[in-house]
């Protein structure tokens, strides 16, 4: 996948985003996924004691290890171990595209990312790039249990002109859970890894694949 607008590629320093971003939110999403029905939001207290494929959605710019644990370990029962934790919040670790299966775990993890190309004026205050168009590397990795899934946002990187988009970032993961949320009652998905297919195929859809329809 390539831009031809991009000039270079760079994180903007903490203090411009200290003055221009709204601190992200750690919990994005939780919710519980029932074969053919509309997901659920639950809080995670809730989500704990749910049957249902649980699906949390997460921001990993300022976690710690022990914060994830502590956080979403009753969500996956057991299963969430302080390796999956690193290799799901550290971006140096970023897992290849098919999966990477933690020994005789079922637990897999596999990276994915979104690609959003912003114009002039997005989110009210976005000034334009060189040639009126900055794009946004969304990177997400995606942890997957028996019935469980976990998403996590790392900082995103911008390929700009002269612009500085990451004040229309905040919500990253809002317009690929409503897209998830609305095939998922028709998909025929009913396991944490159909959840993660579905996923990943709205992360490419909106990269610019477009899938053949059946």
């Amino acid at each position: 996948m390539s831009t031809t607008t991009t000039r270079r590629v760079e994180q903007p320093s903490g203090a411009r985003r200290r003055n221009r971003v709204k601190r992200p939110r750690l919990i994005r999403q939780a919710s519980a996924w029932v074969p053919g029905r509309a997901p659920e939001p639950l809080p995670l207290q809730d989500l704990e004691e749910s049957a249902a494929v649980r699906w949390v959605d997460i921001y990993g710019g300022e976690l710690s290890g022990g914060e994830v644990l502590a956080l979403l370990g009753p969500i996956c029962r057991g299963q969430l171990k302080d390796k999956m934790v690193r290799d799901l919040i550290t971006p140096k670790r970023f897992a290849c595209a098919s999966g990477a299966r933690y020994g005789d775990s079922p637990v897999v993890i596999s990276s994915a990312f979104r690609i959003r190309h912003l114009q002039p004026g997005t989110n009210g205050s976005m000034p334009a790039s060189a040639d009126g168009v900055t794009s946004v590397f969304e990177p997400v990795q995606l942890l997957v249990g028996n019935d469980w899934l976990l998403s996590c946002w790392l900082p995103p990187r911008v390929f700009r002109g002269l612009g500085d988009p990451l004040d229309a970032v905040d919500d990253s993961s809002s317009g690929v859970y409503l897209a998830v949320a609305e095939r998922w009652p028709t998909s025929n998905a009913d396991s944490a890894e159909d959840l993660a297919s579905l996923v990943r195929r709205q992360l490419a859809v909106a990269a610019g694949y477009r899938p053949t329809i059946n």
